[in-house]
């Protein structure tokens, strides 16, 4: 296969990056390569575009790309979006409601077009996690519901969490909106949900991304280590995961892959003409 006849979809946290948030050498001088030959590097993440440039500095990325969890397509050509579905931001202000009246410890975010916006007080701020965000501002949920939401994610322990799906399983708000645990290893022991629009994932967004002009005619590569990568992999042409994913992960995934550390996607591009 050759590389003008791929494209490649690249979750960041345990994937691109590896554990201390960093894009290691393997994977920049292989993506230059890739590129320079003609394939198609994009990043499909839960960040939102603001949030991921810092952490892509000396990393090309050369097409339309999936961000904030399928819920927009973004264009680093033109530095806009190209697609974008909003959340049911009533249903979700309503968690966040719940969890500031009952969990006062764990960090809530609200995604817009514009920034990260925290929704829970400054004084009880994660440090380690605000530092993956550093665009956010600090704002009540009232001042928050003034734009459109993308997705919301609410930051605690296990314990805290637990509280968060009773009250999900108990108030019938996910008929409106989809949730999905996830962890980040840059931020240890971390776990948290987002609530994210109905029917709306990577999986989603990938398919959009067919109808574009760019990706005519190509084989689409997802790559993803956790669950919110479930349906990218599901809709990719090639479904591949570092060998540090998460077991379902890896059970539903075409290639296994050196670890993230190691150099996933360097890995995958060395592997490309062979298939």
């Amino acid at each position: 296969m050759q590389y003008n006849e791929t494209a490649i979809f690249s979750d960041l946290d345990g994937t691109l990056f590896d554990s201390s948030g960093k894009v290691n050498e393997r994977n920049k001088s292989a993506i230059r390569r890739y590129i320079a030959e003609g394939g198609l590097f994009a990043i499909a993440t839960g960040r939102c575009p603001a949030n991921m440039q810092p952490y892509l500095v000396g990393v090309p990325y050369n097409a339309p790309s999936i961000v904030l969890n399928g819920g927009g397509i973004y264009d680093p050509a033109t530095d806009s979006f190209l697609y974008t579905v909003f959340a049911d931001r009533d249903a979700l202000a309503a968690v966040l409601r719940f969890a500031r009246a009952n969990l006062p410890l764990v960090n809530l975010q609200v995604y817009t077009e514009q920034d990260i916006l925290y929704v829970s007080p400054r004084e009880t701020l994660n440090i380690p996690f605000w530092e993956l965000h550093q665009t956010s501002c600090f704002v009540s949920i009232e001042e928050a519901e003034r734009d459109d939401w993308f997705k919301a994610l609410l930051f605690g322990t296990p314990e805290e969490l637990a509280v968060v799906q009773r009250f999900l399983d108990e108030s019938g708000l996910p008929e409106r909106f989809d949730y999905v645990y996830a962890t980040t290893d840059i931020v240890p022991n971390s776990r948290y949900i987002e609530l994210l629009p109905k029917g709306s994932n990577k999986g989603t967004a990938l398919n959009a991304c067919r109808s574009l002009p760019e990706y005519a005619g190509r084989t689409l590569f997802g790559v993803g280590d956790y669950n919110n990568d479930r349906e990218l992999l599901t809709e990719a042409d090639i479904a591949a995961a570092p060998c540090n994913g998460h077991p379902d992960i890896l059970r539903m995934s075409d290639l296994i892959l050196c670890t993230n550390n190691e150099g996933a996607i360097g890995d995958l591009i060395d592997r490309i003409p062979s298939l």
